[in-house]
C-alpha cells in the first residue's frame, strides 16, 4: 500500500526527487518503494531515458489503481477529521525536567489561552528519553536540547540557552566575572544524568579541553544540584535560566570563557505534519520564541 502511494506521487510529480520532498522521504527510499512495486508486478513500471519519464503499459494499469487508492485515502482522512471535530483533541507534550518547571508553565498557559479546546498532557524526562517518546508516539511533540534527531522528525529551533558555572557564595570562583572551564578542574563537579542535553554539552567541552575534575557526581535532579552547590560541596554548569532570582541569595552565577550553549528545539514526526493540534502548538512556540522572555536583545 505504501509503495503504491509513493509510486502515485512519483508519477504525479514526474520526478523521484520532487516526490521525496513531497513525502518527506529520501530519494533512495522513494526509489526503493518503486523497485519493490516493480518486483511484485513482475514488470518495469517506468521508463526513464535521456530525460524522458513515462509509464510502461503495466505502469499505466498500476497507476490507475494507485489513483483510486490515493483518492480513497484522502477521503478517509477527511472523514476522520470530521469525526474528530466534536472531540476535544489531546496533545501530549514532552519536556526535560528543567523546562517543565521554568518554561513549560509559561508556554502551556499562553497556548491554552489561545486554544482552550485543546487538552494538554505534559510528560517529563531527559532529552534522549523525550526523543524516543515522540518516535514511539508516546508523545506528540517534545521540546528538547542538543538534538541529533532521526530523519523521521521535524526539528524546529526554539532558542539558544547559555550555560554558566554555578558556585556557592563563598566559593573561590564566586567573585570572578568570568572563568575558563580549565579552572573548574580542581573542584568536585556535579553533573546531570545520562540523556541530559546539559550533560552532553559539558562532557563534550571537558573532553575537547582534556579536563578531568577532581570528582564527578551524577544526579537526575537540577534542584538537588543547586542545593548541593549552595552548601559548598562542589560546583556545576547549568542553563542560566535554571537559577531563579531567589536562589541567587545562596548561589553565584559565573560566565564561562568558552561561552557554552545549548540549542533547544521543538520536535515531532514528519508523518504527523498535518495534525492540527501539533501544527498549532509548533506555530505557537515559534511565535513565542520571537518575544520576551525568550527573545532577548543583545
Amino acid at each position: 500500500m505504501n509503495s503504491l502511494l509513493v509510486f502515485y506521487e512519483v508519477v504525479k510529480a514526474r520526478s523521484f526527487s520532487r516526490a521525496a520532498d513531497i513525502l518527506f522521504m529520501t530519494q533512495p527510499g522513494v526509489s526503493n518503494h518503486v523497485s519493490q512495486l516493480e518486483a511484485q508486478a513482475g514488470h518495469p513500471l517506468l521508463k526513464r531515458e535521456k530525460g524522458k519519464f513515462q509509464l510502461t503499459k503495466e505502469g499505466r494499469i498500476v497507476f490507475k489503481y494507485a489513483e483510486k487508492i490515493e483518492a480513497l485515502a484522502r477521503d478517509l482522512e477527511h472523514t476522520i477529521r470530521n469525526l474528530q471535530k466534536d472531540i476535544n483533541p489531546l496533545l501530549r507534550v514532552g519536556s526535560p525536567p528543567v523546562y517543565s518547571r521554568i518554561v513549560m508553565p509559561y508556554i502551556l498557559s499562553s497556548f491554552q489561552k489561545t486554544y482552550p479546546d485543546i487538552m494538554i498532557k505534559l510528560d517529563v524526562g531527559g532529552s534522549d528519553e523525550m526523543l524516543r517518546s515522540v518516535l514511539s508516539m508516546h508523545n506528540d511533540i517534545v521540546i528538547v536540547a542538543n538534538t541529533r534527531a532521526s530523519k523521521k522528525l521535524y526539528v524546529l529551533p526554539f532558542l539558544k540557552e547559555e550555560l554558566v558555572l554555578i558556585t556557592a557564595k563563598k566559593h573561590p570562583l564566586a567573585s570572578r566575572e568570568q572563568v575558563s572551564l580549565k579552572e573548574v578542574e580542581p573542584y568536585p563537579f556535579i553533573l546531570r544524568e545520562e540523556g541530559s542535553g546539559t550533560r552532553k554539552a559539558v562532557l563534550s567541552a571537558f573532553q575537547s579541553m582534556n579536563i578531568n575534575p577532581s570528582s564527578l557526581i551524577e544526579v537526575k535532579s537540577t534542584e538537588f544540584i543547586k542545593e548541593w552547590v549552595s552548601q559548598g560541596k562542589g560546583i556545576s554548569v547549568l542553563v542560566k535560566r535554571a537559577v531563579s532570582e531567589d536562589e541567587l541569595k545562596s548561589l553565584s552565577i559565573v560566565s564561562l570563557n568558552e561561552q557554552l550553549s545549548m540549542e533547544i528545539s521543538v520536535c515531532f514526526l514528519k508523518s504527523r505534519k498535518n495534525d492540527r493540534a501539533i501544527q498549532k502548538f509548533s506555530d505557537h512556540v515559534k511565535e513565542l520564541s520571537l518575544k520576551p522572555p525568550f527573545k532577548t536583545t543583545e
